[in-house]
């Protein structure tokens, strides 16, 4: 197994690099995400993984470790194959995608190429435990923004989304604050609105 390859970028095309190293071109399919941030000529390093299909062997290729690992996770999903898993991570960030499966919002994922809501629904439900370690585990803390038993929490984000936002944004403005008992739904309505990001 390749785990990661250096080289000079050669070729970039729509979803595929040619990265020589000493000589050898690989050919590796890659998310918009990781495409955007090369170009032609330059020295970079790339986290790879092979994935097998019936008829073929193609090497998936990624900026960053943590893209890697969200890819790895995403594939373990019944119905997600690697192309698949590529278009999602070509169409949203990997911590935006994290915010997304925590949140619950199916939409975002299913805006994503080839993706039904049914599949972004599966992918929800198959992967919010392990994403929900992952937040806390890097001090994102989501519980309280997340909730099912909140309802003040909910009808706070229904009401900003009721207003052209998607439902990430909203608990993505609410990571690490803390809602108190007191706070009435107006109040967590201003929090998210202080803290979205445009």
């Amino acid at each position: 197994m390749i785990s990661y390859i250096k080289g000079t970028v050669a070729q970039i095309d729509d979803n595929s690099i040619v990265l020589d190293n000493n000589g050898i071109g690989y050919l590796i399919h890659m998310p918009l995400s990781s495409l955007m941030r090369l170009s032609e000529g330059c020295e970079t390093t790339i986290y790879t993984f092979m994935a097998f299909g019936k008829d073929d062997v193609s090497l998936c290729g990624f900026g960053s470790k943590s893209e890697l690992e969200m890819f790895k996770l995403l594939i373990k999903v019944s119905g997600i194959g690697p192309k698949g898993a590529l278009n999602i991570l070509s169409a949203v960030d990997t911590e935006t995608l994290k915010m997304a499966i925590a949140s619950g919002d199916d939409k975002l994922i299913a805006a994503s190429k080839g993706i039904s809501a049914k599949t972004a629904q599966k992918i929800i439900v198959e992967l919010k435990g392990k994403v929900n370690k992952d937040l806390l585990a890097s001090g994102v803390k989501i519980a309280k923004a997340t909730s099912k038993d909140d309802n003040r929490v909910d009808e706070a984000i229904n009401t900003v989304v009721s207003t052209g936002f998607d439902r990430t944004s909203c608990v993505r403005a609410l990571a690490n604050i803390e809602i108190t008992d007191a706070m009435s739904v107006d109040e967590i309505v201003d929090l998210i609105f202080a803290n979205i990001t445009f």
